[in-house]
């Protein structure tokens, strides 16, 4: 596959509507049609209802609980502290750790709840079957984040993607524009960017670079729209997918 690493286009999309929160976020996640948000350091992940209107699900008791990421599923929430990766189960309220490391930067959830975890201060990527046994591990690779798409993984580097299929062969390698921390992908994009710059990446023939008026925090793809977290942690934006 060939990509081209200039962006030779530039979109400036509109904003269909805009959401005022009732306190700031860092990360979000979109599970179907609902949106759900969580501050970096807070007791709970908080569904989004309306305008002003949020809903809490607590996910401890714990004093500065710190949250990097995390993914919803329908029994249960999978969320990165960095030095461990824990499963909290909705109805009941457990808790039980995943995985323990030092540093991890990110994870991605399979069909069959296996876990993909990325190690920063190993430079590994850690493949865990859904007992959460270690199935193998790729050695020598700087991963910034991680998504999981079809029967794919996507990891982003500080120069590139690699594409790794469940057996952890690698099946392409795409150049990117410049050094980008997060990326966000569905059965129909591939989105780049850095935390707190005003503009991201859409993967294609060639990269297109789309511009906003605010920073970006976070993304998360629905099926007619794509939601954006400003800089501030305090607006969402959402844009028709049909314009990007």
């Amino acid at each position: 596959m060939n990509h081209l690493l200039a962006a030779l286009l530039i979109a400036q999309p509109v904003a269909t509507s805009r959401d005022e929160l009732p306190r700031n976020f860092s990360r979000m996640e979109c599970y179907g049609d609902k949106l759900y948000l969580a501050p970096r350091i807070s007791t709970s992940i908080y569904e989004f209802i309306a305008q002003d209107s949020i809903r809490p699900v607590s996910v401890t008791d714990e004093v500065n609980y710190r949250i990097f990421d995390f993914r919803i599923t329908p029994f249960a929430i999978y969320i990165n502290r960095g030095s461990a990766l824990e499963k909290f189960f909705i109805t009941s309220g457990k808790k039980e750790v995943v995985f323990r490391s030092r540093d991890i930067s990110s994870f991605a959830l399979t069909p069959a709840d296996e876990i993909i975890l990325a190690d920063r201060q190993t430079q590994e990527l850690i493949f865990l079957d859904f007992l959460y046994q270690e199935k193998f591990r790729i050695a020598n690779v700087q991963i910034l984040d991680i998504q999981w798409r079809d029967t794919l993984i996507y990891a982003l580097t500080p120069k590139r993607i690699f594409v790794y299929d469940e057996y952890g062969n690698l099946i392409d390698d795409i150049p990117t524009p410049e050094w980008s921390n997060r990326i966000i992908t569905n059965h129909r994009d591939i989105l780049i960017f850095a935390e707190q710059n005003n503009y991201i990446y859409r993967a294609g023939v060639e990269w297109q670079r789309i511009e906003f008026p605010f920073a970006v925090s976070d993304i998360c793809l629905q099926k007619n729209a794509i939601v954006i977290l400003d800089g501030t942690g305090h607006y969402l934006y959402r844009y028709k997918r049909d314009e990007f």
